[in-house]
Formats: C-alpha cells, structure tokens, sequence
C-alpha cells in the first residue's frame, strides 16, 4: 500500500487547486466569449415637451441568454428621478428668468448591461420648448396699421407696428406718437388667438388686448376702449 507523504499530498492538492481554478476560468471564459449583448427592441422618447414638463422615458430590452440586465440613463438636461431603471421619469428644465426662451435640444442615452458585461447603448434628442416664444415668433414682424374700428365706426389709418419675440414698437403718423416696451401673451393663447398683455414704457400696469391672427392680418382689441385695430403684415 502506497502512503502519499505530506509534500506528495500538499502536491496533488495544489494539482487539484490548480486544475479547478482553470476549469473555472475557462468556463468564465468561454461565457463571456460564447455571451451574446443584449437588443434594446423599443426606445420610448418624446420628441418634443415643453419646459419644465416631466415625462416617462422607457426602454424595452432583450438579452439572448435572459442575464439580469443594468440600466444608466444620461441625460444632457434636466433631472432624472431614478437613472437606473427600465422606465424613468424625467424632468425637463425650467424656463429661464426670461418668461419666453428659445428651443433647447437635450440629449438622453441609455446604456443597458447584461451579466456576461456586454452593453448596448441607445441616445435620442428631446426638444423642449417654450409655447410662448414659439408663439411670438409666429407674430413677428413688421406690421402696417390699414383701419381702426371705434365707438362702431372703421376708418382708414396708418402707422406702423414691429414684434419680436419680446418687445414691440408701434408709431403712428397720425400724431408721430411713439411706443416702445414688452408684451406678454396669457394662457390659453394659440397661433391664431388670445390675450397680450402690453407693458409700454417701463409700466409695470399692462394694457390688455386680444388678438386675432390668420398669418396676413393680425387684429388688435382693446377692450378698455372697445377700439379694434387691423394690421397687415409687410415682412
């Protein structure tokens, strides 16, 4: 009968340590080679929200050998309530002091990992928006007064008025009477109707007008003195 030494003996148990730990490598190994990434199937982004809007982003993902997936959003704007998660919610950003700003594009990214650490990643643009300056884009310009309504009659007269999307300028050649300040439009509001608050002159009281709009003639009512003007638009 042969007695294996305790040299022999820690020998065979190094041999055996050895032989598992390559087993296991190689099976770690040949997982991660053999292990396929995962497939992101849908995408769930608004094109477009307003600023300050909060929205649900989601995404529907696939994983051939069905691991146990991880998921980090990215967003360039904005705050996320839980970045990982298949479905988040997000917040866009608030509008500036200024109560009307330009469209501001964010980019969100999700990059998803299965358990073989394969990832596939997924990005889109959001465009955030503020209703009011869209609309006061739609109503720039320069704008020829062509008759006045008051007291129920209309008669011819002229002038001049310019929007931007935040001040306007109104001169009239009947008296050379000259305005300048800052409108503001109230909800609800459209492209083709609503309500402008005028503030000229540094006035912190506006003047209240509404408004009709058909993309030629823009129709101003001030109802304090029950006078209506009509503009044309020149540009």
């Amino acid at each position: 009968m042969k007695i294996f030494t305790p040299i022999a003996t820690r020998v065979v148990l190094i041999f055996f340590l050895t032989c598992a730990l390559l087993i296991f490598q190689s099976c770690d190994e040949y997982e991660r080679l053999t292990n396929d990434p995962p497939e992101i199937n849908t995408f769930t982004v608004p094109k477009a929200v307003r600023y300050g809007e909060s929205v649900e982003l989601k995404v529907g993902v696939s994983d051939p050998e069905n691991d146990d997936l991880t998921y980090t959003w990215e967003v360039s704007a904005g705050t996320l309530s839980d970045a990982e998660s298949a479905a988040v919610q997000w917040t866009a950003p608030e509008l500036p002091n200024a109560e009307i700003a330009p469209d501001e594009t964010v980019t969100v990214t999700v990059s998803v990992r299965d358990h073989g650490e394969e990832t596939v990643s997924k990005s889109a643009a959001i465009i955030v928006f503020s209703k009011s300056y869209r609309v006061a884009e739609s109503l720039s310009g320069i704008y020829e007064l062509v008759r006045t309504q008051a007291d129920g009659k209309t008669t011819q007269a002229f002038g001049l008025m310019r929007l931007t999307t935040t001040t306007f300028t109104r001169e009239y050649e009947s008296n050379n009477t000259f305005f300048f300040g800052a409108y503001k439009l109230i909800e609800p509001f459209d492209e083709r109707k609503g309500t402008i608050y005028w503030f000229s002159d540094e006035s912190s009281e506006p003047i209240v007008s509404t408004y009709t709009w058909d993309g030629e003639l823009l129709v101003l009512y001030w109802t304090a003195t029950s006078t209506g003007h009509v503009y044309q638009k020149l540009n």
